[in-house]
């Protein structure tokens, strides 16, 4: 790392995740279903993933809010906590099966990279670790609505 390395940092970066030069956020989001998928495969109910969610976003936008404000920055591509955050949202009504697991991380990622209403607008106007997570998290709330209507269908 170029700036300081703290505990925190390390966590908003999901040490050495984020310094990986091409695509940070996609491998990211690689741990948030690896996260998800253990948790699932300790054969849990439900309530773990929640659980899970909840237990990272609080540590999430503290770490954002520390690295930010020790690195002097907004929304760095290293940081990339947040989307595992919001790749665990989207997982949430997924059932522990390829096709599900597949389809919310298509669905995650288009909704990060394009960044479509409200979602661009939290990136763009929401200040500091709000902006900087939030934006996941919505993301992650239409990623998990649509594979919830999803599998209405299949």
């Amino acid at each position: 790392m170029s700036q300081k390395a703290t505990i925190w940092t390390r966590i908003a970066t999901v040490h050495p995740i984020g310094l990986i030069p091409k695509a940070p956020g996609t491998f990211g989001s690689m741990v948030g279903v690896a996260l998800v998928a253990m948790v699932e495969g300790l054969a849990t109910p439900d309530s773990f993933k929640w659980a899970l969610v909840a237990l990272l976003w609080p540590l999430s936008h503290l770490a954002i809010h520390k690295t930010e404000k020790l690195w002097l920055t907004h929304d760095d591509k290293r940081i990339v906590i947040d989307e595992v955050l919001g790749q665990a949202i989207a997982l949430l009504p997924a059932e522990p099966r390829m096709l599900d697991y597949l389809l919310a991380f298509l669905l995650f990622r288009f909704f990060d990279i394009v960044k479509p209403g409200p979602i661009g607008y939290i990136d763009r106007k929401g200040p500091g670790a709000f902006g900087t997570l939030y934006d996941d998290v919505v993301a992650g709330l239409a990623a998990a609505v649509l594979v919830y209507l999803i599998q209405q269908f299949i």
